[in-house]
């Protein structure tokens, strides 16, 4: 692949055990740049947002973190919500290390079972 082209596949696999700069989009439209590791979890990922969020303009709006789940765009193009907050980073491996916090909807347990068995067919 020529220099300067993105290869998702090839950005994660070198840098399973590094720290990456990660965007976040929070429901507030407060954009936050923080340097997380690969093979942080989601749910530790939401703590560091949420410790540096407290800092940020309308933070007050925020509901508690539980509230919230984290959406990417995956490696087949579709935005994908994160329900599972055990799993790790390098291990979802969106497109681009971009991570958008949006409201829950819905019923989690509904949702964390079949993001699970997504994974253990080998959906994504």
């Amino acid at each position: 692949m020529p220099p300067g082209i993105y290869c998702p596949m090839e950005f994660w696999s070198k840098r399973e055990n590094q720290n990456i700069q990660v965007d976040f989009l929070l429901p507030t439209g407060i954009y936050l740049n923080l340097s997380v590791s690969c093979n942080a979890s989601l749910g530790t990922i939401k703590q560091v947002v949420w410790k540096h969020a407290q800092y940020e303009p309308l933070y007050h709006m925020l509901s508690d973190p539980e509230a919230y789940v984290f959406t990417c765009i995956n490696q087949t193009a579709e935005q994908q919500e994160l329900e599972d907050e055990q799993r790790r980073l390098c291990d979802i491996q969106p497109f681009l290390p971009v991570l958008r916090l949006v409201a829950r909807e819905g019923d989690r347990a509904k949702k964390v079972l079949n993001s699970q068995i997504s994974l253990l067919i080998g959906k994504g």
